[in-house]
């Protein structure tokens, strides 16, 4: 009878079939290596403290590459090799200035990243403030030699904070471009942060139009935000001096970082993994995208120090430039069909370090369907990650992943609330990641690598 009521408890769990119990026991197993064991953590404080910020192109950048393909060639991959990636180097020059005239009061600002410089001697001009690009239109002739100011506060109502992120985000990116149609001699946006009352900006990236004149883009924090608006209240003619020596110094020869684990019974069939090596060029580059590296080659590790032996070719990628031009989710994409490789599956890992939550799943309604009836009862109940829905595979397998529409894919999603208080931002850094919040997530992110493994022909079938 006792045999009876248990059996019942795990048909009720999702967890009936023997292979469910093998697969509960296998993650119990996972998490507990990750736990005891796991180097993520230090393997992180290496990349940010020895090497740190490796914006694309730079040398710290390659100093990453080089480090990284070591670090793989320290565990029994089959082979780890380099695959060759030229990227824009964008340099940020001299720090920033800006102040509102004539008191001189500082602002803190940060140029965009693709943004081009106000010249060694800056630039002063009235200041015209909008919250959408929208409204510029109706200013007209007003906007001509001004410095657009747009000032959108980020939507605190939101519990998704990616989701407030990308309703302000094409502002950043659109914004230099559609001020400069009007004649605006730079632009001032207020940095995409959930943050209200800290003082550090953002950058992130941005671009221009070709034909039409390129202006200064520069984030401003949301404390300085606030501020030039209060000023502006004041004195509609307030002008603010601003000064970046920032600009694109040409194509940079670089790579991105590959190992692959052989399968032993579909070697044809690859499951990929991994997230951007590359950073922004202020901070350390901590939660984004220390974390998603070390974290995906710590999942695998997991599994090796575990004596797993992988059915499909596992194989770990880490992508060169998603911050400024994703080129080299470009280049892996098109080598892949140019081999015409079967991946079958795919797991990026770019949204921090935080405590992981679950993922979104790119594929049809019915293998989400199927997922979340099998596979996350056996995260949910014990190891406290149950998002999974179907969403974004993430920026880098959304870029390759055009030229493989069949793949299924997994978009790693931490808790999201402090995240964007820190993004793109001096303070990412070490010291902001928790060790058990990242070893929690390899565990889970080395779970979902084993089940897609065992069994991501019922996903595709």
């Amino acid at each position: 009878m006792k045999k009876i009521t248990f059996t019942l408890l795990l048909v009720a769990a999702g967890l009936g079939t023997v292979a469910g119990q093998e697969d509960s026991v296998m993650m119990e197993k996972i998490y507990s290596k990750s736990f005891e064991s796991g180097q993520a953590y230090e393997n992180l404080r290496y990349l940010t403290k020895t090497i740190g910020n490796r914006i694309a192109g730079s040398a710290k950048a390659e100093e990453a590459v080089n480090w990284s393909k070591s670090l793989m060639e320290s565990l029994p991959f089959d082979q780890v090799y380099l695959q060759a990636v030229d990227v824009p180097y964008w340099h940020r020059g001299a720090t920033e200035e800006a102040y509102i005239l004539p008191t001189n009061e500082p602002l803190q600002v940060l140029a965009l990243g693709g943004s081009i410089g106000t010249g060694k001697a800056g630039l002063t001009a009235e200041v015209i403030e909008v919250e959408l690009l929208s409204e510029l239109r109706q200013h007209g002739d007003a906007v001509r030699g001004k410095i657009v100011f747009v000032n959108k506060p980020w939507d605190e109502s939101l519990v998704e904070t990616g989701v407030a992120y990308g309703l302000n985000s094409s502002q950043r990116s659109r914004g230099p471009a559609e001020a400069a149609k009007l004649g605006a001699v730079a632009y001032l946006f207020r940095s995409l942060s959930s943050s209200t009352t800290d003082d550090f900006p953002h950058t992130g990236g941005t671009r221009y139009v070709a034909g039409i004149d390129s202006i200064p883009a520069i984030a401003i924090a949301a404390v300085s935000a606030q501020k030039l608006s209060a000023a502006l209240k004041k004195d509609p003619k307030t002008t603010v001096f601003l000064k970046n020596e920032s600009a694109w110094k040409g194509l940079v020869h670089t790579h991105n970082v590959i190992a692959e684990w052989k399968g032993t019974e579909k070697p044809d069939e690859i499951i990929t993994i991994g997230g951007h090596i590359d950073s922004w060029d202020v901070g350390e580059g901590a939660h984004d995208n220390g974390t998603g590296v070390m974290g995906t080659l710590d999942a695998i590790r997991t599994l090796m120090e575990l004596g797993y032996k992988p059915k499909r070719t596992i194989r770990l990628v880490f992508y060169m430039n998603e911050e400024n031009g994703v080129q080299g989710a470009m280049k892996y994409g098109e080598a892949a069909k140019a081999k015409s490789e079967k991946i079958v599956a795919a797991i990026e890992s770019d949204a921090g370090g935080f405590a992981p939550r679950g993922f979104d799943i790119k594929s049809s309604a019915t293998a989400v369907s199927w997922i979340q009836q099998h596979w996350k009862p056996l995260f949910e109940q014990k190891f406290w990650v149950s998002r999974f829905l179907q969403g974004s595979p993430g920026v880098d397998s959304g870029v390759w992943g055009a030229h493989f529409p069949n793949t299924v894919m997994f978009n790693f999603r931490p808790d999201p609330h402090r995240y964007f208080d820190i993004h793109h931002t001096a303070k990412d850094v070490f010291e902001a990641v928790d060790r058990r919040e990242l070893q929690s997530g390899v565990a889970a992110l080395a779970s979902l690598l084993y089940l897609l493994d065992q069994q991501v022909d019922q996903i595709t079938k």
